[in-house]
């Protein structure tokens, strides 16, 4: 074997040995990249998730009752009902259905809404009646708070009411007896710079008067997350303030998050810009 011959094959090698390593740096890079871009994505995931839970439900026409495009503040049921009837001591019975516990004890209850009918001419609307209350409701049992069917556990024989019952003040007018109820609190998302990221935002929540305080849910977010808000009127705007606050019929969220390590070799973090919508379900008849 001559000089040239080793030299030659040293040569072959070591471009082998570069294009391997090339190879594997490159693998590597990629599935770091798929990694940052999957924590991109959960991240927005996981806030659509926890928002479509107390946003689904408030009520269109006076739920809402704060709007920028950093923080929206709504009036959420955490525990629905039927209203039984006036309570012996005072107040109205609200014998409520099977309800979460976990949420029902985070707290923060704010008041009660029932549905009221009011009539105009020939015709009529069933409306939420929103009674803001810093009586805290008496819990009761069913079968002694409720002397009527249908709230009854007696005579419940479908088993809805085996939650119990609470009793709410001040009354509730008894033309709504038998009607749907619910139990609300204020609770407040915020987009603000995050405590657990540093130089990015999260997304906060805050029960009003609840036991957990200010909780950051979700974090890193880009700078441009945000909130819209669809109005009856066909306009999407933020922030939205006064009377247009009943306009409200859905929420635009940007949620575009990011993954919280920059890839070596690229200088910014992955990105997942999502951008979805959720309007109003708690709407009553008219």
């Amino acid at each position: 074997m001559t000089l040239v011959e080793v030299l030659v094959a040293m040569t072959v090698m070591a471009l082998i040995g570069v294009s391997l390593v090339w190879l594997l740096r490159s693998q590597v890079r990629f599935a770091d990249t798929q990694v940052a871009s999957n924590s991109a994505r959960e991240v927005s995931r996981t806030a659509l998730n926890t928002f479509t839970t107390d946003l689904r439900m408030v009520d269109a026409d006076s739920g809402v009752l704060a709007a920028t495009s950093d923080s929206v503040t709504v009036l959420t049921p955490f525990a629905s009902g039927l209203v039984c009837g006036t309570a012996a001591g005072g107040g109205s019975v609200i014998a409520l259905l099977p309800y979460d516990s976990v949420n029902y004890a985070e707290g923060g209850y704010a008041g009660y809404a029932y549905i009221d009918t009011t009539t105009t001419g020939t015709s009529y609307s069933e409306v939420y009646q929103y009674i803001f209350s810093g009586t805290t409701p008496t819990t009761l049992d069913s079968a002694t708070a409720a002397a009527g069917a249908p709230c009854r556990t007696a005579t419940d024989t479908v088993g809805l009411f085996h939650a119990g019952a609470v009793v709410v003040q001040p009354a509730i007018p008894d033309r709504s007896r038998y009607k749907a109820a619910i139990l609300f609190r204020k609770v407040t998302y915020a987009f603000r710079p995050s405590s657990a990221v540093t130089g990015a935002r999260g997304l906060f929540r805050t029960v009003i008067g609840g036991s957990h305080g200010t909780e950051e849910l979700v974090a890193p977010f880009d700078t441009s997350a945000k909130f819209n808000y669809y109005l009856n009127t066909g306009i999407k705007t933020a922030p939205v303030t006064g009377t247009d606050l009943r306009l409200i019929r859905g929420i635009e969220l940007q949620l575009n998050g990011k993954s919280e390590n920059i890839v070596p070799g690229t200088t910014t973090a992955q990105q997942a810009p999502t951008t979805t919508a959720i309007f109003f379900k708690n709407r009553p008849l008219n």
